[in-house]
């Protein structure tokens, strides 16, 4: 998990002023928030963890998880039945007791499902990646993965704040990337993430960006940019 923490910093830091110390304090600082937010929304929404749930509780579980802990609803919206079953059907959460609709889960798999959703929504840890990390684990790895995915949300949420008026109050010159035919209209910039750089720059790609979920179409973005620059250097 080191890894994903360290991008996570790359994204949510905003000074150059900030010690990598700081920067690890305030991280474990946001994860054991998460943490303590998880299990008391579990006492409230779950108080014996030994009910057995339906893949309809699931569904109905994650949606209170993500309202109470007041995450974008985007990650809940579209989460469904389907959504449980093709998570067990791709090996990413454990079996449940029994089979079709006599299969019985458990808060195991709320922070199963909870974990493998943030982490696509994220586009920082692959499903894959959710997988190997929460398949067969157990529940303080679960949470502590979980935890991990909350503080990566509300970072992500804190730094569109702070970018959305830098946004509006800046008017950049649009220029298409290599192999584009022109540049693109302007993006509303609730559809859009602004990702800090170093040096007071920028870059801005459409939420529903393929880079997100694809580490070779981030790597093809950021080729494309580094030619971009080199073309217009002298500007």
């Amino acid at each position: 998990m080191r890894t994903n923490k360290l991008r996570t910093r790359r994204r949510v830091q905003t000074s150059a002023a900030l010690a990598p110390r700081d920067i690890d304090r305030a991280r474990r600082d946001a994860e054991q928030r998460a943490l303590r937010d998880l299990q008391a929304w579990r006492a409230r929404a779950v108080s014996d963890v030994m009910t057995p749930l339906a893949a309809e509780d699931l569904v109905r579980l994650l949606r209170d998880c993500i309202a109470t802990l007041a995450l974008d609803a985007a990650i809940a919206a579209g989460f469904s039945v389907n959504t449980v079953h093709y998570y067990r059907r791709k090996d990413i959460i454990d079996p449940p007791n029994g089979r079709t609709a006599a299969a019985r889960y458990d808060i195991h798999h709320v922070w199963q499902v909870a974990g493998a959703r943030l982490a696509g929504h994220l586009g920082l840890v692959t499903l894959a990646e959710a997988r190997s990390a929460i398949r067969g684990a157990d529940t303080s790895t679960l949470l502590a993965f979980l935890a991990e995915r909350v503080a990566d949300a509300r970072a992500g949420e804190a730094l569109r704040a702070i970018d959305r008026p830098i946004a509006s109050a800046v008017k950049p010159v649009v220029r298409p990337l290599p192999g584009a035919a022109q540049a693109s209209p302007a993006v509303p910039a609730t559809n859009v993430l602004m990702i800090t750089l170093p040096g007071d720059a920028w870059c801005i790609i459409p939420a529903t960006h393929r880079a997100y979920h694809s580490r070779e179409a981030a790597d093809a973005l950021a080729r494309a940019l580094a030619a971009a620059l080199h073309n217009h250097r002298t500007l």
